[in-house]
């Protein structure tokens, strides 16, 4: 029953992505509607979590919530722009590649000669896995593609951006959550200070996806404490399997047979790449 429980936010993260584009609007609803489902869920499960504020831990989780709401905005623009079953598995890799390095270089992690193997394994493994996923077959397709993969790469850029912050302050991830949800939802309102349909029905509906990630988020938590980061962590990662054959399967979004099978080969390769990540953390 526990690695039942530790595989929900996999699910829970895999459906949000499916999720966001069957409900619509724009990028800015998305962004909005996500934080504000986010905001919310923090605000309910606020009695029922462990916190101790100070000012440094509440200014650096909110900052760190702006930050994630830039990467949430692109990775809104990418799911338009090159569809999820692309998205996920490259951003997947890219925020993987960039966390891990940063904590080599950073924070000492990889710090014997098994985890450095494994941990460049790892590296190797999702570089080829991207490389697999982001294969178009058609030239204006390739074109299209190629302006996709720097709205993914923003996205992650700020998503790594927004964990380093709370790794390197050393901040308690429950500590985080309302703070961080305030920033995110903050952010969200300057990203979108010029719509003026920023506030709809469309973005309460899409305050939905942000629950489920906000859920899973909370679950991957208390999964962490329960069997390690390194199971908990991998065990997460897993949604990506269900975001991208979902978005071939549940979005319709085309795909040649040669896209489709590069997409599976390069989806392998990222999974096998999170599996190392995650047994790396335990050397």
């Amino acid at each position: 029953m526990d690695i039942l429980f530790a595989l929900i936010p996999s699910i829970l993260w895999g459906t949000y992505s499916l999720v966001i584009p069957k409900f619509g609007g724009n990028t800015g609803q998305q962004t909005l509607g996500v934080t504000l489902g986010a905001l919310l869920f923090a605000i309910i499960t606020f009695p029922f979590t462990p916190h101790n504020y100070t000012g440094l831990n509440f200014t650096v989780s909110f900052v760190s919530g702006i930050v994630w709401a830039i990467g949430c905005l692109y990775q809104m623009k990418a799911f338009k722009s090159v569809g999820v079953s692309r998205t996920i598995p490259i951003t997947t890799g890219m925020q993987l590649v960039g966390t891990s390095l940063m904590g080599v270089l950073f924070f000492g992690e990889w710090g014997t000669a098994t985890a450095l193997a494994i941990g460049i394994s790892a590296l190797v493994l999702l570089i080829i896995g991207i490389t697999f996923t982001a294969y178009s077959e058609a030239s204006e397709e390739s074109s299209n593609l190629s302006k996709g993969i720097i709205i993914i790469l923003i996205s992650s850029v700020a998503i790594i951006a927004n964990v380093m912050l709370i790794r390197f302050f050393n901040i308690n991830s429950f500590d985080a959550i309302l703070p961080q949800s305030l920033g995110m939802v903050c952010g969200a309102l300057l990203i979108t200070m010029k719509d003026e349909n920023r506030f709809s029905k469309k973005t309460t509906q899409l305050m939905i996806p942000g629950l489920l990630w906000a859920l899973g988020n909370l679950i991957m938590l208390y999964s962490n404490n329960n069997f390690g980061v390194a199971v908990g962590f991998s065990l997460s990662q897993l949604g990506l399997v269900i975001s991208t054959i979902g978005g071939i399967v549940l979005l319709g979004e085309e795909k040649t047979v040669k896209e489709k099978r590069s997409i599976i080969i390069g989806l392998a390769f990222v999974f096998a790449g999170v599996i190392c990540i995650g047994i790396s953390k335990s050397f």
